[in-house]
């Protein structure tokens, strides 16, 4: 049985795409993954973002 949480732990692992940046492609297109609503006009889709969450563009200042 103690096996069983080792191969839980690689499959978990193994089925990961990038561990630590999965969301390359929205930071690629200049924005980042939030839970809040986009601004009018700065919404994205939700390009590669976990469920739940939407790719926003951001905002420069000025």
């Amino acid at each position: 049985m103690k096996i069983l949480y080792l191969l839980f732990a690689f499959l978990f692992l193994a089925f990961l795409s990038e561990p630590g940046n999965a969301d390359h492609k929205c930071r690629d297109a200049g924005g980042m993954c939030s839970l809040t609503m986009c601004v009018t006009g700065t919404d994205l889709g939700q390009q590669d973002c976990v469920s739940q969450l939407r790719c926003c563009k951001r905002i420069k200042g000025k």
